[in-house]
């Protein structure tokens, strides 16, 4: 119908053109941005995933940061106890000679004044031994924690780390929760009416559960069987001992009896540890030991705290005696450092597979994600020539379609 009033095919050329520029209008944003979704319509759960995907890259790359920081601060404390190392050796060698008899009371205080000085310098290093402005070999490294029963009424206990008696007859002869989070609890409960799993709920400090748990199996525990309860997901074990009536469901319930108000963690005070976050998620940690190399002031590491008794008593009486008891004592730090330098170099050795392993899930997660994110150029392409074709030949039909009124014109000359 020819009308003066209603261009119907102006108007459904008018629709068509809107409809091509704004299809060309989103492939030329896309291609000018690289991105396939720019704004939440394009693909609200792409978008959606994708944010989640960045959050784990970000994490991931973040991690692997930590991760080399961690091995620079394990290199530094390693290369100290190399250095503090190479002073016991030097000590042993004159304690070695001033056990012999071929040494004079004379000799003997000259081999004491070396032994003193090489004791302040250990002692110096230990105390200076710094990364990034914390002190790795004093003892003050402190980021460890102690396990400790409480019933929800803010007393808290330390849950001692062994022989604590239960009353099944076993005891606890370890509670490590050096992996857990700092503030907070742990209930103890069955899930079978047989009594074969254990299951740790965590909550906050007000008793609240934070929804997450771990169950372990215990059918296969035996009595008087010895046994490691490793709550993993949570960096909480405890190691078992003289279990003589504690097979599986009797050990359950006696644990839930003795433990069952609740097992709390706080921040400790007594190791050196440090934690690294070396993942992208919550409780991805790596805990890494740092002995304390001090000679001044109790350590709580024997061998050390022996070595400075050793030195002392050499120091009071310069006698073959206390010569010899001087070997014996750096004999035992001397084991004591290796065996700490031989947990760093694993550690070391860990975070390199940990860095490793890193790398490879964020290159995986950023493929993941450019396929949901990023604009496939080829097919853009084709839909914007495809487009500006469709434009152009819509806004010549329009055109065409805005001179058919005047058509009505002729009809009335």
């Amino acid at each position: 119908m020819l009308s003066l009033q209603t261009n119907v095919s102006a108007i459904i050329s008018q629709n068509n053109l809107n409809t091509t520029s704004n299809s060309l209008g989103t492939a030329m944003e896309r291609l000018s941005s690289g991105y396939r979704i720019n704004r939440a319509a394009d693909d609200a759960a792409g978008l959606a995933e994708s944010e989640q995907m960045q959050a784990q890259i970000g994490g991931l790359t973040q991690a692997a940061q930590n991760s080399q920081d961690g091995i620079s601060m394990i290199q530094t404390g390693e290369g100290a106890l190399d250095q503090i190392q190479t002073m016991m050796q030097r000590m042993r060698s004159l304690a070695v000679q001033a056990a012999s008899d071929t040494n004079g009371q004379a000799d003997r205080d000259n081999i004491n004044l070396e032994l003193q000085q090489l004791g302040t310098e250990i002692d110096s290093i230990s105390q200076l031994s710094q990364f990034n402005g914390q002190s790795l070999l004093n003892g003050s490294l402190v980021t460890s924690q102690i396990a400790g029963t409480q019933g929800w009424d803010g007393a808290s206990t330390e849950l001692a780390a062994s022989t604590t008696a239960l009353g099944g007859g076993e005891t606890i002869n370890n509670v490590d929760v050096g992996g857990s989070q700092q503030n907070m609890g742990y209930k103890i409960s069955t899930q079978s009416t047989a009594g074969n799993t254990i299951t740790l709920t965590q909550v906050n400090s007000s008793g609240v559960t934070t929804g997450m748990s771990q169950t372990l199996n215990l059918t296969n525990i035996a009595a008087g069987q010895a046994e490691a309860l490793n709550f993993s997901d949570f960096g909480v074990k405890f190691t078992l001992g003289n279990a003589a009536n504690a097979a599986g469901p009797v050990l359950a319930g006696t644990l839930v009896t003795d433990l069952g108000a609740g097992l709390s963690v706080d921040a400790g005070t007594g190791a050196s540890f440090a934690t690294l976050q070396t993942g992208s998620n919550q409780g991805d940690v790596t805990t890494v030991q740092f002995m304390s190399t001090r000679l001044t002031g109790a350590t709580g590491n024997a061998p050390m705290d022996g070595l400075a008794q050793a030195l002392n008593a050499f120091n009071t009486t310069a006698s073959a005696d206390n010569a010899s008891s001087l070997i014996t004592a750096v004999d035992n730090a001397l084991g004591s450092i290796s065996s700490n330098r031989a947990t760093l170099g694993a550690a070391q050795n860990r975070l390199n597979y940990t860095i490793s392993n890193l790398g490879t899930a964020s290159e995986n997660l950023q493929q993941a994600n450019s396929r949901i994110m990023d604009v496939d150029v080829a097919t853009e392409s084709s839909d914007m020539a495809k487009e500006q074709v469709l434009e152009q030949a819509g806004v010549s039909v329009l055109a065409q379609a805005n001179q058919l009124p005047q058509l009505a014109l002729k009809l009335l000359s």
